[in-house]
C-alpha cells in the first residue's frame, strides 16, 4: 500500500438526526481539519432544500473537502489531498454505495456495524494508491460519459417516436377534418341545388302566368 495518505479522512453523516454514521481518518487529519468537516455536516444537515447526488468541493489551502448527500438523507464527506485526482473521490464514493455498506448500519445504534466499517476502511485503503486507481477511475469515467452519451441518443429517438406519434395524431386529425369537409360540402351542393331548381319553378310558373295574361287578351 502507498505510504501516501491521500485520503486523510471520510464520513458518513445522517441528515435527518445530525450525527455520523461512521468516520475514518489517517494521523495527518488535524482537529481543525476535523471541525471544519463537522461544520460543513452540520451546515448540510440544517439546508432543507437538499440536492441530492450534487458534486461539491471546497478547498482548503493544499487540500480539498468533498461532499455529496444521498437519497435516503445520507452525505458522504472527505478531506483530501488536493493533489488526488478529483475523479478518484467520486469513484471512491460510488463504490462505498454499490458494496451497500449502508445496509450494514445497526438498527438501534444507528452507526456501522464492524463488518462495515472494515469494508469501509478496505476502499478507503485501496483508493490511497492514487496512480492505479486513477487509471481505473479514468476508464471509469469514459465508460459514465459512454453511458450519459448513449442515453441521449435513446431520449432523442424516444422523443422522434412520440413526434411521429404526435404528427400521426394531426393527421389523422386532419383525415377527419377532410371528410367533415367533404360531407358538408355535398350537404352545400345539395341545398344550392334545390334552391336553383325553386329559383326555375318559379320563373316558369311566372313566365307561364304572363303568357297566358298575355294570349287571353289576345284572343279576347
Amino acid at each position: 500500500m502507498s505510504e501516501q495518505n491521500y485520503i486523510k479522512y471520510f464520513l458518513i453523516g445522517d441528515l435527518d438526526t445530525n450525527k455520523p454514521i461512521t468516520e475514518y481518518s489517517t494521523n495527518t487529519f488535524s482537529s481543525s481539519e476535523k471541525k471544519t468537516a463537522n461544520q460543513i455536516f452540520k451546515k448540510i444537515s440544517k439546508t432543507e432544500d437538499r440536492k441530492y447526488d450534487e458534486r461539491n468541493i471546497i478547498s482548503a489551502k493544499e487540500n480539498k473537502y468533498y461532499f455529496i448527500s444521498y437519497q435516503p438523507n445520507i452525505v458522504f464527506i472527505s478531506f483530501v489531498d488536493g493533489t488526488y485526482p478529483e475523479r478518484c473521490v467520486f469513484q471512491m464514493f460510488e463504490e462505498i454505495r454499490s458494496e451497500d455498506i449502508l445496509s450494514m448500519i445497526n438498527d438501534s445504534t444507528k452507526e456501522l456495524n464492524p463488518n462495515g466499517r472494515q469494508k469501509l476502511k478496505e476502499i478507503i485503503e485501496k483508493y490511497q494508491e492514487k496512480e492505479q486507481i486513477d487509471k481505473i477511475a479514468a476508464i471509469q469515467e469514459d465508460v459514465n460519459e459512454v453511458k450519459v452519451e448513449v442515453k441521449k441518443n435513446i431520449d432523442k429517438m424516444v422523443e422522434g417516436v412520440e413526434d411521429v406519434e404526435k404528427l400521426q395524431e394531426k393527421s389523422n386529425e386532419l383525415k377527419d377534418a377532410s371528410k367533415d369537409y367533404k360531407n358538408n360540402a355535398e350537404e352545400v351542393r345539395k341545398i344550392t341545388c334545390w334552391q336553383n331548381c325553386k329559383l326555375w319553378i318559379i320563373l316558369i310558373v311566372i313566365i307561364l302566368i304572363i303568357a297566358g295574361v298575355v294570349l287571353y287578351f289576345i284572343f279576347k
